[in-house]
């Protein structure tokens, strides 16, 4: 048994301490006992997702293949040899298990109170093992045609995907993660063979453990596990950013029309801490547009907005957007007050320390909250080298400044395109 060493990082302002290692072949893990609890939460997160259509393979070839190929393989990974299924597997040990994909990663979990070793064999199964067959595929479009079309006719779906559409036209981000009607038919075995091949490599995965463990058990399991050579990673694309298309809408069965406006930055992130960078962008956001905010105060006592109105923020090494999605009896004049406030955030009225200090202190709330679901910690946590996480949220709220703040929104808003997208009512 090889004698991996797992490093110690503890954070203060959770009281928590994580223990992670780096396996001989590539894979990270990552630990946090937390006893108070009757649970253990395991996830494994691979990094491929919904944008990863186009790349350069690691033998140099260009490789493209149908959208929604990442999610159509998260479904048919869970099958076994036989027509067996890793799911049924989960549930005999008394497990829950799922997984999903968004645009960068494809996550499998499971959530246990016993059998934990045996729960992480069957994770470990999943994202190694390659059981899929050409009639089982074919069968799975028929369910991934049903899922697409649930998504279509859900407004809230369609104004998210349709707004992120117009921001990066003719990208892999212009389509549900799920696939277009002809990419699903268009999606073979072969092509999940490839996939799989070229992604689900340990040095492309981590694994995150938290709950009530024997944490020296779980040690000595990654221990045994420390075997193999590192496959190089795949190399990733930035996304086109191809010019927007600015207004645009469509007309659904809703009571009352929805409005979201979406927000691209053109700027260069491979300076930026991404964590940190969009812990700030929130906060400015917030600021302007937030339930504490003057200006949502003002519109919602007037009945031009409710509390449906949500901000979505997306940063990373290759793509960065924002997004705010509200229903709204007068969207026009709503867009462009926004828009405005957006253009000029520097000289907003609710852009002040006073205002910042209130949203420090609802966003260290919200997360004290949060760290009360394993479930949240698990799917929320991501392992960056060199960058911060979720257990620096704490030390980053408390280090923010309104300067700081401002800085970042130069950074973003700057150099950004903004574009609006409206469902109105049939």
């Amino acid at each position: 048994m090889t004698r991996v060493t797992f490093d110690e990082k503890y954070y203060p302002a959770v009281k928590e301490t994580l223990y992670q290692a780096t396996l001989e072949n590539g894979l990270t893990v990552t630990l946090l006992p937390k006893n108070d609890f009757n649970e253990v939460y395991g996830v494994v997160t691979v990094q491929v997702g919904s944008v990863d259509t186009e790349f350069t393979a690691r033998d140099g070839k260009r490789k493209t293949y149908p959208k929604g190929i990442a999610h159509f393989l998260e479904h048919k990974l869970f099958e076994r040899e036989n027509s067996e299924d890793i799911m049924a597997a989960f549930t005999e040990l008394g497990a829950d298990s799922n997984a999903f994909t968004s645009f960068t990663n494809t996550s499998y979990f499971f959530s246990t109170s016993d059998y934990v070793t045996e729960c992480l064999d069957l994770l470990d199964e999943l994202v190694t093992s390659f059981n899929i067959t050409e009639e089982s595929v074919e069968h799975e479009k028929d369910i991934i045609q049903q899922e697409r079309e649930m998504y279509q006719d859900d407004p809230d779906s369609c104004l998210f995907f349709k707004t992120l559409a117009n921001l990066y036209p003719e990208s892999s981000l212009a389509s549900d993660i799920v696939g277009t009607e002809d990419s699903i038919e268009n999606i073979r075995l072969e092509d999940l063979r490839d996939n799989f091949e070229e992604f689900y490599t340990p040095v492309n995965s981590h694994i995150f453990l938290v709950g009530n463990f024997d944490l020296e058990l779980i040690q000595n399991y990654f221990r045994q596990k420390d075997v193999g050579e590192p496959i190089d990673e795949t190399s990733r694309e930035t996304i086109a950013l191809n010019p927007v298309k600015k207004v645009d809408s469509i007309r659904m069965d809703v009571a009352s029309p929805k409005l979201a406006i979406g927000v691209r930055t053109n700027s260069n992130m491979s300076n930026q801490d991404c964590y940190r960078y969009s812990i700030l962008l929130r906060a400015l956001f917030t600021m302007m547009f937030g339930w504490t905010s003057k200006r949502f105060q003002s519109l919602y006592e007037t009945g031009k907005l409710d509390s449906s109105l949500a901000l979505e923020v997306e940063i990373n090494r290759r793509f960065n957007f924002l997004m705010l999605t509200m229903e709204t009896k007068e969207p026009v004049a709503i867009s462009h007050q926004f828009r405005k406030a957006i253009q000029n955030f520097v000289t907003d009225a609710d852009v002040s320390e006073e205002h910042l200090d209130l949203i420090k202190s609802e966003i260290y709330g919200e997360f004290i909250h949060n760290m009360n679901s394993l479930e949240f910690i698990a799917t929320q946590y991501q392992s960056h080298i060199e960058e911060s996480t979720l257990f620096d949220l704490p030390k980053i709220i408390q280090e923010m400044t309104l300067e700081d703040v401002l800085e970042v929104g130069h950074h973003f808003i700057d150099n950004s395109e903004i574009v609006e997208f409206t469902i109105f009512p049939l």
